[in-house]
Parts: structure tokens; sequence; C-alpha cells
């Protein structure tokens, strides 16, 4: 076996140090799929490849881009901007809300009908936008009913 001089390799137990590739397991892509996991986060396959073996870091913007795709969000654009930033929205809220809750009080209650109401409330926005527009976004639309679906199952059980 000839031995590789000046390419570092990484072992499966070093791999824990290196965050593309522990992004790339929470996404669920194996070492057979970093070109795939690099797409997704707007890489090329070499950039992709020297990421996963540890040989450059990554950048804020590839560190931006693989929380949008942790995430679910689609693309920037003029016409998923309103869509991000109810999601900003609602993130900003939920992290008030939790840090609220773990001050300590009263709190939890106050702050699960808070979120609740916001959901309800962007859900119907963006229903009613729905309606107005040509054509739907079905995977939007699915995830609202399984987010309210969520808190009334858990609402019910109380």
């Amino acid at each position: 076996m000839t031995a590789t001089i000046g390419v570092p390799t990484m072992a499966d137990d070093e791999t824990e140090n290196n965050d593309f590739r522990t992004w790339m397991r929470s996404m669920g892509f194996n070492s057979k799929q970093v070109s795939a996991a690099g797409e997704l986060v707007g890489m090329s396959s070499s950039l992709a490849g020297h990421s996963s073996r540890g040989l450059r870091d990554l950048t804020s913007t590839e560190r931006l881009a693989m929380a949008a795709a942790t995430a679910g969000l689609p693309a920037w654009s003029p016409d998923s901007a309103t869509e991000i930033e109810a999601i900003r929205t609602l993130y900003e809220l939920l992290k008030a809300e939790m840090k609220e809750v773990a001050n300590g009080g009263d709190a939890e209650e106050e702050a699960v009908r808070t979120v609740r109401a916001v959901i309800r409330a962007e859900a119907l926005r963006v229903a009613t936008e729905a309606r107005q527009e040509t054509g739907s976004d079905p995977e939007t639309d699915r995830v609202i009913r399984s987010l309210l679906q969520a808190f009334a199952q858990r609402s019910s059980a109380r």
C-alpha cells in the first residue's frame, strides 16, 4: 500500500471536529453524498470535497446557507421574501417566549397562548394570500396544517 503524502485524511472518529461533515450527517447525507450536500448550499463538488476533508474553513455565507437548508428555508427571491420574513418573525417570537419561560415565573401558559395565536394569525394570512394568488404552495400549506394539528393535539392533551 502506498502512502499519499500531503493529503490529509480524516478517520471517522475525527469527523466530529469537521462542521461540514457534522452538518451533512444531521441532514441525512452519508460520506458518499458530499457533492449533493455541497450542492444544497451552493458549493461546487470540489469545494464540498475540500470542506468535508477539513482542508478549508467554512465561510460565514456557507454556514448561513447550511442553517437555511437545515431550517428548510427556500432560496431568497422577491417571491419568497414574504414567507421568509414570516418565518423570521415566528422565530424571533419563539426565541423571546422561550427566554421568558426560562427566566421563570408562570409565563409558560402565556407563552403557549401567544405562540399559538401568532401561528394561527400567520396561517390565516398565508391561506388568504394563497387564495388570492393563481398558484398554490401545497408544501407550505402542509407544514402549516401540521403545526396547527400539533398545537391542537397538545392543547387537547392538557
